[in-house]
């Protein structure tokens, strides 16, 4: 089931964590396969908040970006999103697993730091995204996980 956690994660072995920046982040595909989201969760850690995305059969290809607006994948409407500034998280060749997850678009808000929400803005055509909320433009990172496959945005306060 998705849920709402607070977590702490270890970087893979060898693996150093990216520092902070406003520039867009990208990462490739660790399986040829169609990833499947799981979970997702929000963390509060000292200095950043973290969104996890959890998927099954490894991670997808994934960038996220600063963004004017959230817009909804398939309609092209405009994601209702709280906050002064907005990541636009977005995975392909992915799914969402809706019989572990909620049946309705997945809402994270987390009332912490920087991070004010989390919020599905499509599942459309083998492209899964969210849109983040944050009260301001801060730097962020994004990488990589093993053993559960995830892939984390940190956003500093």
């Amino acid at each position: 089931m998705i849920r709402t956690a607070l977590i702490g994660l270890v970087l893979a072995a060898g693996a150093s964590t990216p520092p902070f920046t406003v520039l867009a982040k990208a990462g490739p595909a660790t399986t040829s396969r169609t990833a499947v989201l799981e979970h997702v969760r929000v963390g509060r850690h000292p200095g950043f908040d973290r969104v996890v995305f959890e998927f099954r059969s490894g991670t997808p290809a994934w960038s996220a970006r600063y963004v004017p607006r959230v817009i909804h994948d398939g309609s092209g409407l405009p994601v209702t999103l709280p906050g002064a500034a907005f990541l636009h998280v977005v995975f392909r060749s992915t799914r969402i697993d809706r019989a572990s997850a909620e049946a309705a678009p997945i809402t994270r808000t987390p009332r912490s730091g920087s991070l004010v929400q989390v919020k599905e803005s499509g599942d459309f055509e083998g492209v899964v995204s969210f849109g983040l909320g944050l009260r301001r433009k801060v730097g962020f990172r994004g990488f990589r996980m093993t053993a559960p496959s995830r892939v984390v945005i940190d956003v500093a306060r």
